[in-house]
């Protein structure tokens, strides 16, 4: 089966996901428009915390309501789950998500995800949803601290269904180059205890 091209935009920037809790550990945050089945999603965490986990970096991760603002600390990586892609996205018709960035603040970098399109991709693969869209999540988490694409492991440009059996087995990861960098992003910033009214917003 052909691979599926992980389509990534504009700049990546280290800065938008830094430690806050202990140093060496990333708050992702997660907003999700797509309302992916709960069980989905929360085994696409559990599965996304090992392979960061695999690398050296604790995570936690907030579910933050679209139709809601959170509290959340002033360093994160942000994921925004879109049950499709916006006409406003300059995307190829095989990209699963994109990193973007905005000019305003440090905060606005966010990875989207385009949940029908990594829903079908699962299914022609064979390979389970929360496997995929975990990794999915992971790639572009990597690409917001600075890792860009590689020939294989998790920073592929191509997932395969190869890529996705090593995932559901655990064996796709980092690797150890990969893992250094983002452990370093991890530990840029010691922790914070200032906290931000973060909104679901798509005006990025």
């Amino acid at each position: 089966m052909s691979a599926l091209k992980i389509a990534v935009t504009a700049a990546f920037m280290a800065c938008a996901a830094q430690a806050w809790a202990k140093p060496g550990s990333l708050t992702v945050v997660v907003f999700d428009y797509a309302q992916t089945p709960p069980k989905v999603l929360n085994s696409a965490i559990a599965e996304g915390s090992r392979a960061f986990r695999a690398a050296g970096v604790a995570t936690e991760w907030i579910l933050c309501s679209p139709a809601q603002s959170c509290y959340v600390p002033d360093r994160f990586a942000q994921i925004k789950i879109l049950p499709h892609l916006l006409k406003a996205m300059p995307i190829s018709d095989r990209g699963l998500a994109a990193t973007t960035t905005c000019m305003t603040t440090d905060t606005c970098a966010a990875s989207y995800l385009f949940f029908d399109r990594i829903e079908t991709f699962a299914q022609t693969l064979g390979a389970p949803l929360h496997v995929t869209l975990a990794y999915v999540m992971a790639h572009e988490i990597g690409h917001l601290l600075g890792l860009q694409h590689q020939p294989n492991g998790i920073m592929t440009a191509d997932f395969t269904s190869q890529d996705l059996r090593e995932a559901e087995s655990g064996w796709l990861n980092f690797s150890a180059a990969q893992a250094r960098i983002l452990r370093a992003a991890a530990l840029t910033e010691r922790a914070s205890t200032r906290r931000i009214l973060l909104r679901g917003d798509l005006t990025e």
